[in-house]
């Protein structure tokens, strides 16, 4: 059996046999767990396959170079060493008897950690494009006027202090209502906040026209939070659109390709939203001026079309008027030849009703005429009666009843020498 070791024994063979059997330093590639600062740099390193992580080890920058690496890193990157950050860097092997296993970072290349950000947001891109969601908020309709704004971000970032300058002061004196979803703008806490507000801002839609994420300016790396799977999705699924307002002019973020519109500064983003009701009056001003243009045309048009109709009227009631002057007066001069000729005709009348009344038996009567009737015929004749017939005369007044004795047979008496008798010529009376 062999010679029981102590733990400091062990681990100064293991210490031994590393020392001598590594190189001297490696080139590593791993993500940043943790990063803490107290003069040295002390980090969590670890290797990922997808979200399981499979490797992790304990990491040291000594305070004589991390002031150096930390400042160029921060130069090229424009972002501090920090959580999720994907680095590649040179490293010595240690191992305390104490401590354990560490490794000493000598250097750190900023351009890896670029270039993997941009392989990261890559993917990204295109599990949105494959699951429909990249372009999803960009299918919804803009505001005509967007004048509630859901403001996404930090109530201390100069972003946010710009948007609000430039939306209160704006040169046309348009009244924006806006909300404050309060939000960690970078770290690693951003994401999740960021996720948090985008969440508020659905549960607030009907009272929302547009949402807007801003924040101050930046390094790349500070950008990171906004290559987030996560935010894009929650952006894509927003009821309202988004603008992104990020403060980045060269790279274009997941946020920026997902969300409806983007602009390169919040105040670029003010703009926008200014503009967008700048053209909402400037056409309702153009409607307004081609509807008062097209009435004047129109009034104009009628005013022509009821000047000529008044015209043709003014004609055709004139010509009717002298056609039934015309009527009217042929009218007249028939009627008052019709009266002439009632005038004449009662004349006639009048005359013959005289001769009428001359030939009435009862103005005869009145003369002292009087009418014989035998057997009910007036007697026209002598020849007309007989001997012993009874007779009926009508006088004026009264009736007489005779008998014939005789008769003459005369058609005309003209005095006693000229009568011829047949009989006598006594009339005997019956009262």
């Amino acid at each position: 059996m062999s010679k029981a070791l102590s733990l400091f024994e062990l681990n100064q063979l293991i210490r031994t046999v590393l020392e001598n059997s590594l190189p001297d330093t490696f080139l590593v590639t791993a993500e940043i767990a943790s990063c803490d600062v107290k003069n040295h740099c002390y980090l969590s390193l670890v290797d990922k396959e997808e979200d399981t992580i499979r490797a992790e080890i304990k990491a040291v920058i000594w305070a004589g170079r991390y002031k150096e690496i930390a400042e160029i890193f921060e130069k090229e990157t424009g972002a501090r060493l920090s959580k999720g950050i994907k680095i590649l860097f040179q490293a010595t092997v240690s191992f305390h008897e104490r401590y354990g296993l560490k490794l000493t970072i000598n250097n750190i290349d900023p351009s890896y950690t670029v270039g993997e950000l941009a392989v990261k947001r890559r993917e990204i891109l295109e599990r949105l494009v494959k699951e429909g969601l990249i372009d999803k908020n960009k299918g919804l309709e803009f505001p005509l006027v967007p004048q509630r704004i859901g403001i996404i971000s930090s109530s201390t970032a100069a972003g946010y202090e710009d948007l609000m300058t430039h939306l209160t002061n704006n040169a046309y004196g348009y009244k924006f209502v806006t909300t404050l979803y309060e939000a960690v703008m970078q770290g690693d806490r951003a994401e999740a906040s960021i996720i948090s507000a985008l969440g508020q801002c659905a549960a607030e839609a009907v009272r929302l026209d547009v949402i807007v994420i801003v924040r101050g300016g930046g390094g790349q790396l500070d950008l990171q939070c906004f290559d987030s799977y996560e935010i894009g999705k929650a952006i894509a699924l927003l009821p309202l659109p988004v603008i992104s307002g990020i403060g980045h002019q060269r790279d274009v973020t997941v946020t920026d390709e997902v969300s409806h519109s983007r602009a390169k500064t919040p105040t670029a983003v003010a703009d926008m939203l200014i503009t967008k009701i700048r053209d909402f009056e400037d056409r309702i001003d153009s409607l307004a001026h081609a509807m008062v243009h097209g009435v004047r045309h129109l009034t104009l048009d009628m005013k022509e079309g009821l000047s000529a109709l008044s015209r043709k009227l003014e004609i055709a009631t004139g010509n009717k008027l002298l056609g039934n002057f015309h009527l009217l007066n042929t009218f007249v001069k028939g009627l008052q030849y019709s009266l002439r000729y009632i005038l004449n005709e009662q004349q006639k009348l009048a005359g013959r009703e005289s001769n009428i009344n001359h030939l009435n038996p009862v103005n005869i009567l009145k003369r002292g005429y009087s009418i014989t009737y035998n057997n009910g015929k007036a007697v026209k004749a002598a020849s007309g009666v007989k001997i012993n017939d009874t007779l009926r005369t009508v006088l004026h007044e009264g009736e007489l009843l005779s008998r014939v004795e005789g008769r003459q047979s005369d058609k005309r008496i003209r005095g006693n020498k000229d009568k011829k008798t047949d009989g006598t010529a006594n009339l005997k009376l019956y009262d």
